[in-house]
């Protein structure tokens, strides 16, 4: 039984220490982004649709069933 406390103390004391370093990484990566400069047109610029319809219906000649 004092096994599994000491298991337990353990494995929170290593939940703690990895929230710990998740959280400085975190904060020191949005510190050291430079700002990104707007694109003229964005991501997007010069695509453009191949066609207006973007489904094209299948037509099925249906018999009747006798």
């Amino acid at each position: 039984m004092y096994v599994c406390y000491i298991l337990d103390g353990i494995l929170i004391l290593y939940g703690v220490i990895l929230t710990i370093l998740y959280c400085r990484l975190r904060m020191n990566s949005v510190n050291k982004a430079p700002e990104k400069k707007p694109v003229e047109g964005g991501i997007y610029a010069g695509l453009t649709s191949h066609s207006t319809d973007t489904y094209e219906t299948i037509k099925i000649d249906k018999k009747p069933i006798v």
